[in-house]
Order: C-alpha cells, then sequence, then structure tokens
C-alpha cells in the first residue's frame, strides 16, 4: 500500500479492547496493537496500518472508521487509511474476529491536519474507552460466483450470478453496495432489490423484494435478464434466499464479457461500500486482488497465487470457509453451481 504525505505527531490515543466471551466486558489486550499509534494525516491523503502481533490463521480483522473510510483485503493485517477533505479527528477501529465471535477491538485516534488552516483542532489526550456506535459491522461475505455458465459467451450473460452469505447473527441491508470485476472504469454493478428493477417474480419460494441478508441467509446477485435466456434454463433455488440484481447494467459484471473466467486475464470480485469510482470501504474479495487505494480503476489482480482459478464450462468457484480470508486453498470449483446452497450453512 503507498502512503502519500504522511505526518507524524505524539498522540497518545490508541485504545486496545478484549472482549471476553465469559462477562462480554473489555479488557486490555497487549499482544496486539495499530501501528503507528501516533497517526496524523494531511487532508484526503493516506496512511498506512498494520496490526502488531499478527493473527492466527483461523481469524482475520474489519477495518473501520467514524471519519474517511478505509480499505483492506485478505486477512486484514494491513490497512491503508484516506482521510477526508476536512480537518478532525478520526477513530480508526480494527475488530478482530475469531470464527463468529467478536475477540478483540483495537483503536487509534488520527489527526487530520489541514495545513491551510489557521488553527489546528485540539490535541485529544487520554484513551477512548468504547467504540463509536455508528460503524456498521460488516458479515457478508461472497460465497460464490458463476463466471462461466452453461451455454458459452452468448448465453453467459443470463445466468452468471453472484452468491453473498451473512455469516453473522444480526441481518445486514447490502441495497447500495457495489460488486467490481475490474471491467471498464467506472463500471461497478450497484446492488439493488429484484423487484426494484424487475417487474417479473422468479419463483414464489424466494424474496424478491428487499436487499436484507438475514442471519445466516444467502443472497444471489443475478443479471437482470436473467429470466430472458432464450434456452428457458433456469437455476432451481432453495426456499427464502434473497434475489438482487444491479441498478442499472444490463449485465452481471463487464458490460460486455461479464465475469471472465475462462480466458486470459481472469476478473478477481470485490465487494465494497462506496461510489461507483470510489471505495469507502472493502466488504470482501474473490481472487485475491490488489487494491492499492481508494480508486476502483486501481484493483487488479495480485498474480501471486493461482485464484482466481480458471471455470470450465457450467462450472462456478465456492467458498469453503466463510470465516477464512479470500486464498486459494479456501475456494473449490462445483459442476452447474449451487446458487442459494451453501455448503457451510
Amino acid at each position: 500500500m503507498k502512503n502519500v504525505s504522511l505526518h507524524f505527531m505524539a498522540l497518545p490515543v490508541i485504545a486496545i479492547l478484549l472482549v471476553s466471551c465469559g462477562d462480554g466486558k473489555a479488557s486490555a489486550a497487549p499482544s496486539l496493537s495499530i501501528i503507528p499509534e501516533d497517526c496524523s494525516v494531511t487532508v484526503s491523503e493516506q496512511i498506512s496500518l498494520t496490526l502488531s502481533g499478527g493473527l492466527d490463521p483461523n481469524s482475520r480483522a474489519t477495518w473501520e472508521a467514524n471519519l474517511g473510510s478505509v480499505i483492506y483485503n485478505a486477512q486484514g493485517l494491513t490497512a491503508t487509511y484516506i482521510a477526508p477533505p476536512v480537518a478532525g479527528e478520526a477513530i480508526i477501529r480494527a475488530k478482530i474476529l475469531s470464527g463468529e465471535s467478536t475477540s478483540a477491538i483495537l483503536e487509534v485516534l488520527c489527526k487530520i491536519i489541514d495545513p491551510s488552516a489557521t488553527t489546528a483542532p485540539p490535541t485529544p489526550t487520554g484513551v477512548v474507552s468504547a467504540p463509536p456506535a455508528d460503524l456498521p459491522v460488516n458479515t457478508v461475505i461472497i460465497s460464490e460466483v458463476m463466471g462461466n455458465a452453461c451455454g458459452g459467451v452468448d448465453l453467459r450473460k443470463y445466468n452468471q450470478y453472484v452468491e453473498l452469505y451473512n455469516y453473522g447473527d444480526q441481518p445486514v441491508d447490502v441495497g447500495g453496495w457495489w460488486l467490481y470485476d475490474e471491467g471498464s472504469p467506472g463500471t461497478p454493478d450497484e446492488l439493488t432489490a429484484w423487484s426494484s428493477r424487475v417487474s417479473a417474480g422468479i419463483d414464489a419460494q424466494v424474496i424478491t423484494n428487499t436487499t436484507v441478508i438475514p442471519p445466516k441467509g444467502v443472497a444471489i446477485v443475478f443479471s437482470p435478464q436473467y429470466l430472458n435466456n432464450p434456452n428457458g434454463a433456469r437455476y432451481k433455488l432453495p426456499a427464502g434466499v434473497i434475489i438482487l440484481t444491479v441498478a442499472e447494467s444490463a449485465t452481471l459484471g463487464d458490460d460486455y464479457f461479464g465475469i471472465i473466467s475462462d480466458q486470459d486475464g481472469y476478473d478477481t470480485v470485490t465487494l465494497y461500500i462506496g461510489t461507483n469510482t470510489i471505495i469507502n470501504s472493502v466488504v470482501d474479495t474473490y481472487g485475491t486482488p490488489s487494491i492499492p487505494n481508494n480508486y476502483i480503476s486501481s484493483i487488479e489482480d495480485d498474480r501471486l497465487d493461482t485464484v482466481p482459478h480458471y471455470l470450465s464450462d457450467c462450472n462456478s468457484i465456492e467458498r469453503v470457509n466463510p470465516l477464512l480470508p479470500d486464498a486459494a486453498e479456501n475456494w473449490i470449483t462445483v459442476k452447474n453451481g449451487t446458487p442459494g446452497a451453501v455448503p457451510f450453512k
């Protein structure tokens, strides 16, 4: 990740909270911390953050901020904080997830400096006692990607899909979130309820009028052309699955080829919160993309592993363990796909 015009000042403002499984109270966790502890950055610029102490293979970190945005991927050992265009003090939080439980919450205050301002905001003192209540909790992952639906290029646009799974114990609204597959710059897909885009229903047993994924629930993102397949081929969908589509594009993924998974330049898939050009927060990924900054156009395959996988005809790629990060060993191919039927539910 890249640092731009960074400034560091002596601010004793880091808080580390460990959530006890027994009583739910927070206590000190000296083995983990966010570095740098003294954080300061110029408005609209960025700083790299790292977890000291490391994480075990079954844990991962999610990052959030009450001002500006944080981008991260994979296990979350590192992150990039992007400051807002105004001066202030941002609370940056790393939540350590072990299984389905939050095992620790780490916080650092970062001073946002405007060099053109005549007065600077007051220097904070003391320790943050609790995380801000308005930061969201993201427990949604990409659980399956159907990149090479049966029928070749001409029919692929009808039956490609991305499956999402909420492994948490609270409902999550994914309306307005985005999917990006390295298509032409500015062509990510905004998620919306199926019924908000397509008047025709799919199957009586599925849910088409919401973007809220319930706890342990599954959502399928289809192209708005799903029902128009000239062969009439449709998937058998389990009852209760949430059906989503994209707000504007006629296809899922890149406007012409869709999600590329059987040609050179296999597509990664990034689920994020932001706009069609800017990432505010990365929710999850498939294919271990490189995300060096918060611009959509910068995302590309890191080419350090075997994902994204080559998918032969009629094959999808499915996540093995919802609690482990996007990594080559955590994906398997599935013949014909299993939309809505996650193996770990």
